[in-house]
Order: C-alpha cells, then sequence, then structure tokens
C-alpha cells in the first residue's frame, strides 16, 4: 500500500538554533513530546521516546542534519506498523522558526489519519506554548486551562468566603482549606492547597499541588463586574513544569478543566 502522508507547521518564536534543541535534546522534549532515553546525536541512532507509562515510541534515526532536517522512522511499542517522521526547520527571520512536519503512515484508514493528525496537532501546539514561555521568560502558563462563565447579572459574589464550598470542590477543617477535590469516574481525587490569596471578593489565587516537590501550579479566579454581567474567570497555569509523562500531565490537566467547569456551572446555578 502506498504510504499516506499528513503535513503540518509550526511557527516557533525562537532562532532556528533553540527550535532545534527542542527536537533534539532529551531534557527539552518532555513538556511537549515525551521522555527521550537520550539526546538524538547521530545517524543510524535507536532512541525510545516514552509518551506515558505504559506508552513508547521505537525510533531510528535516518538523518540528521543540525540546525536543518530531521528524518526517523518511528514504531508504537517498538513494533509494527512503522511511520516515517520528517521534521524541516526554517528561519524565515530573526528569532523566528517554521517547522514543518510530515508522517507517512502505512495506512488510509480515516481514523487512524485523523487521530495520527490530531496527536501531532497536540504536540506541536505544546511546543509552541513551551518555546513562547521560554522566550518571555515569564512565567510558566503556555498551556494554561482558562474557563469563563457569565454569571448572568451583577449582585452576586462568588468569591466570598461564605459561599466558595457551594461551588468549589473544597474540603478540609479549618480556613482556608487543606484540598482541591477532581471528580471523575474514580471519585473524588484530592490535590493539597499549597497557597491561598483573597483579594477582596473579585479575585482569589489558589496553589494546587500535583506530584510531590514539584512547583505547585496556580489557579487564578477572577470576578469582572459589568453595568448588567457578571463573568467568572479561571486561568489554571504552570502544567508544563510538571515533570512526568506527557500523557499522565495531559491526564491529569483534562480532568482539572472538566472539573473547573464544572464548578463554573455550579457556580451559575447557586
Amino acid at each position: 500500500m502506498i504510504p499516506y502522508p499528513i503535513e503540518l507547521a509550526a511557527e516557533l518564536p525562537v532562532d532556528a538554533g533553540a527550535a532545534w534543541r527542542t527536537l533534539v535534546e532529551a531534557r527539552r522534549t518532555r513538556p511537549w513530546w515525551g521522555r527521550l532515553d537520550r539526546d538524538i546525536t547521530r545517524v543510524a541512532q535507536q532512541v525510545v521516546v516514552r509518551t506515558g507509562s505504559a506508552s513508547h515510541y521505537r525510533l531510528w534515526i535516518e538523518t540528521l542534519e543540525p540546525g536543518r532536517l530531521l528524518e526517523f522512522t518511528s514504531a508504537y511499542l517498538g513494533v509494527e506498523p512503522v511511520t516515517f517522521v520528517r521534521v524541516e526547520v526554517a528561519e524565515p527571520g530573526p528569532g523566528r522558526t517554521r517547522l514543518r512536519l510530515s508522517e507517512q503512515l502505512a495506512t488510509d484508514d480515516p481514523a487512524t489519519v485523523h487521530q495520527a493528525r490530531e496527536l501531532w496537532r497536540h504536540r506541536l501546539d505544546r511546543l509552541t506554548a513551551t518555546t513562547d514561555t521560554a522566550a518571555q521568560s515569564g512565567p510558566v502558563d503556555g498551556d494554561a486551562i482558562v474557563v469563563a462563565r457569565d454569571l448572568g447579572g451583577a449582585g452576586r459574589r462568588p468569591l466570598h468566603g461564605a459561599v466558595l464550598r457551594d461551588w468549589l470542590p473544597l474540603s478540609g477543617t479549618g480556613w482556608p482549606p487543606r484540598w482541591f477535590h477532581v471528580v471523575d469516574s474514580h471519585g473524588a481525587r484530592p490535590f493539597p492547597i499549597t497557597g491561598w490569596q483573597v483579594h477582596y471578593d473579585d479575585r482569589l489565587v489558589i496553589g494546587i499541588g500535583i506530584v510531590p516537590g514539584v512547583r505547585p501550579t496556580r489557579a487564578d479566579i477572577g470576578l469582572a463586574v459589568g453595568r448588567e454581567s457578571l463573568e467568572l474567570t479561571v486561568r489554571h497555569s504552570g502544567w508544563l513544569t510538571i515533570d512526568i509523562d506527557a500523557e499522565a500531565r495531559e491526564m491529569v490537566r483534562d480532568r482539572f478543566a472538566a472539573t473547573w467547569r464544572h464548578a463554573l456551572r455550579r457556580a451559575a446555578g447557586a
């Protein structure tokens, strides 16, 4: 069967040298791709990239032109089918890099093609966010969860301490609470609250630990009051600093995103 290609592109706010390092250096691939077991340094090298606790890809490096071109064959879990991936690096202007990625699939099955394209699209989005954060040298929030909801009218104060527990999944004796709960099909999972800052009744900042010993994430909850409207917004950032398997991190992040959406619906109905 003739290989079926998918093609994607990404614009990165860094020079080609910095972009190249995010492709081949193990410590730089973790936030967007997975854990390489070693740096990519030569042709004919075999490299394993772990993308989850039970998932990995085995790569065979076919072409390596530093700063310009990376080609490799890839096998999920190290077995058939094998795909061929080509990444071209170009610098259209100072401090800007264009990546062009293509993957030759062994099937034209629509579901498989769609899944492969979306997986690489997601990885490139994360890569763009990672390099954008590094270029700005600011807080790592390129992968932040952002959720907002119109509460339907002014006059309410959902961030007042007396009503927070009505819509936020908090627990713990005393104040501030000690735990933030993510509820999914496995039940309520508690995450420690590491920081709590209140600005009157219009802003609340919560530090939430995801992995012990790692810098906590930050949930910034704000209230915007208009003449006839009231909007509640959550920005939960810091996900790119969590050094765990990419798929595990994404799973936790998705569950937090669902929890925040559910919480804001509760706030609108409270």
